[in-house]
């Protein structure tokens, strides 16, 4: 498509449906939405937060800063702030006496709430938390702390320069009743997920695919890769949220693909592209390798 042809399709494409705001504002709506991004990741309890992920199994876990604590941390206020009783997907809360650790969405030696059953149940103890997470299909305890110098010394993400040419329009395909698509994560779990679309676009001189999930607020979310990959750009892939298809189109803005949690953190659970989402082209656009990146 040539870029005068562009120039007009796009505006009127805007006309017809909910596009991303970068198909009109371009490069200064694209600056805004990463500067609302930055902030997110600076903001308390944000990705840059975690510091640990400590799956649990049945049993007594004390938690605590001291050499007794099975879930050690050395911002806990206390050597043993009380102890995680577990029993299958029974967990429980036991404080010792005094602390002032505090448990939210939940009762002490009551049954705690996971993350995949409603609102967690989420320990606090000064900077950090422990929340109640399933994770890979088991138990976790997703560990934060506002101090981590991951968040404090955060340097910000920097950003490929802004490409019109890679704003491109996307036509959804016909999908399968039930159709599912098999997402495995960074530490080699795999998870059948319904497909939300299946989005064919032009790029490079070929029609690509992207196989789509069900993202947020009524968006699809799509994880991919490309040929810049572990060099300009975080090894193992980036994300796109897209606007939900409107008379089977979507625009795919690649100026706005941006790094998993996995980008900054060991300690996240991030899904890895499919093999209809690797695309054998650079896409030189969005976010970059972070300045202090985690290997």
């Amino acid at each position: 498509m040539s870029s005068n042809l562009r120039g007009w399709l796009l505006p009127l494409f805007c006309m017809a449906s909910a596009c991303t705001p970068s198909a009109n504002g371009g490069e200064a709506e694209r600056a805004a939405w990463h500067a609302d991004r930055l902030a997110k990741l600076r903001a308390p309890d944000s990705w840059l937060t975690l510091v640990g992920l400590d799956f649990l199994a049945d049993g007594e876990w004390t938690v605590g800063s001291g050499p007794g604590a099975r879930a050690r941390y050395a911002s806990c206020s206390a050597g043993v702030l009380g102890r995680f009783i577990v029993a299958s997907d029974d967990v429980r809360w036991h404080p010792e006496p005094g602390t002032t650790a505090v448990l939210e969405h939940g009762e002490p030696a009551a049954p705690l709430v996971a993350d995949d059953k409603g609102r967690p149940s989420v320990l606090r103890d000064g900077p950090l938390s422990f929340t109640l997470v399933r994770r890979n299909g088991q138990l976790a305890l997703r560990v934060r702390d506002n101090s981590s110098p991951v968040r404090t010394n955060f340097a910000g993400v920097p950003l490929a320069p802004w490409n019109p040419s890679l704003v491109v329009e996307a036509r959804t395909e016909p999908l399968s009743t039930g159709q599912m698509v098999a997402i495995t994560n960074v530490r080699g779990f795999v998870e059948a997920q319904p497909v939300a679309a299946i989005l064919a676009f032009e790029l490079g001189g070929d029609t690509r695919h992207f196989v789509a999930t069900k993202g947020s607020d009524g968006k699809l979310s799509v994880v991919f890769a490309d040929a810049t990959n572990r060099v300009e750009t975080y090894g193992g892939g980036r994300f796109l949220d897209l606007e939900a298809p409107v008379d089977g189109r979507v625009l795919i803005d690649f100026n706005r693909a941006y790094n998993p949690p996995c980008a900054f953190t060991p300690w996240a659970t991030c899904p890895l592209p499919p093999e209809m989402n690797r695309l054998p082209v650079r896409v030189l656009a969005g976010e970059l390798q972070p300045h202090e990146q985690h290997q």
